[in-house]
């Protein structure tokens, strides 16, 4: 009978500092940048997106869920460049015409997409990370220069979050910024 109490009294301390020790003071949150790669199983893909419906060109895109973006848009698209640049594919290794790499805010609904594909629903509609509007960062592309295929120029595009043009369009405003422009072609009389 003592055994049987002393069991009890145990397994009661223990039940209270077990349930005790899963709360959330505060303190514990963490609030560090991390960036997280979606592993998507195709990333090469074709489109005629230029407008040109007899010339396909190919597409590399990779995507990223942030944690913990900063609030500040130069410090975001500093920390999207920097990412992209240490470790994204280097450029003279693709095979190519267009590089992307996407970013988006983690949250759970952009989490789903770490470990599940796209897919179509029964009512036709699609569910797919770039469908997540509210969550998305920006891009990082880069594509090949028209003069010099050889030579590359990138880009960095982000969102205007503004609910109001979100309701009324349903999409945010769009800014992009040429951070490295393609190379002047030669005078060939010079």
């Amino acid at each position: 009978m003592v055994k049987l109490k002393i069991l009890s009294l145990f397994l009661s301390a223990w039940f209270i500092l077990a349930s005790c020790s899963g709360t959330d003071t505060g303190k514990s949150k963490d609030t560090s940048l991390k960036f997280i790669p979606v592993k998507i199983k195709d990333k090469k893909s074709i489109s005629s997106y230029d407008g040109d419906l007899h010339r396909d060109i190919y597409i590399y895109t990779e995507r990223v869920l942030i944690k913990n973006p900063p609030t500040d848009l130069e410090e975001l698209k500093k920390v999207m460049i920097n990412y992209r640049n240490k470790k994204g594919v280097p450029l003279d290794k693709l095979d190519t015409d267009l590089y992307s790499m996407g970013f988006y805010r983690y949250t759970d609904d952009t989490s789903y997409f770490l470990t599940h594909e796209s897919y179509d629903t029964w009512d036709g509609q699609t569910k797919y990370l770039g469908s997540q509007e509210q969550d998305f960062l920006g891009f990082v592309f880069s594509e090949r220069c028209p003069a010099d295929t050889t030579q590359w120029q990138t880009h960095v595009l982000w969102t205007i979050p503004n609910e109001e043009k979100l309701k009324k369009d349903g999409f945010y405003e769009l800014k992009q910024e040429n951070i490295i422009p393609c190379p002047k072609p030669k005078d060939p009389y010079q």
